[in-house]
């Protein structure tokens, strides 16, 4: 079964100590650094500015841009830096509407494509509806995703669950160690 593991936005400004600290971080990069070690096809998204932003990002880009400006930030965490994947830029809250991400995923036609990272309420969010819109088959790791409140989190999985023709659920563990091992 040809398996994607796509790791949304794992950069340093939503690391522990980052700009835009995300809690529950640690955990999720521990669970995403387990998962890339069972998976060969590791996708890696990161969320930067738009260099000349259309319409309303332009406002974004002005609200933080010394933030946007902190290349160390932008960085993935080091821990998932070091392993090897395809490294996709994006500019938009979903990775699938800016960048090459798209391109890539209708080329290589995925059996599955299993989602993590951070935000959970925007590029997660944004990211997989847009793959669902698309015709992905799609499988969010709830667990490996964070977000800024753990509301938020179990909001999408409500959301998810009412996509059952769209999107699975799978958590870590049976991933790792259960039925859903490939």
């Amino acid at each position: 079964m040809k398996v994607a593991l796509l790791v949304i936005d794992m950069q340093r400004v939503y690391a522990p100590g980052g700009a835009w600290q995300t809690p529950g971080f640690a955990t999720v990069a521990g669970r995403i650094k387990n998962l890339c070690q069972l998976y060969e096809r590791r996708l890696f998204t990161r969320h930067l500015a738009f260099e000349e932003a259309p319409g309303r990002w332009q406002c974004y880009n002005k609200a933080f841009s010394e933030i946007n400006a902190d290349a160390e930030a932008a960085r993935l965490i080091p821990e998932l830096e070091a392993i090897e994947h395809l490294e996709f830029d994006k500019y938009t809250y979903s990775a699938l509407a800016s960048g090459d991400l798209q391109a890539h995923l209708l080329a290589e036609n995925y059996e599955e494509i299993l989602i993590c990272g951070v935000q959970t309420e925007f590029c997660v969010l944004s990211t997989l509806l847009n793959a669902v819109d698309l015709g992905f088959p799609i499988t969010l790791i709830p667990d490996a995703c964070a977000g800024t409140l753990p509301v938020f989190g179990s909001a999408l999985i409500s959301l998810v669950r009412r996509m059952p023709c769209q999107v699975q659920i799978k958590y870590t563990q049976d991933l790792l160690y259960g039925e859903y091992r490939n």
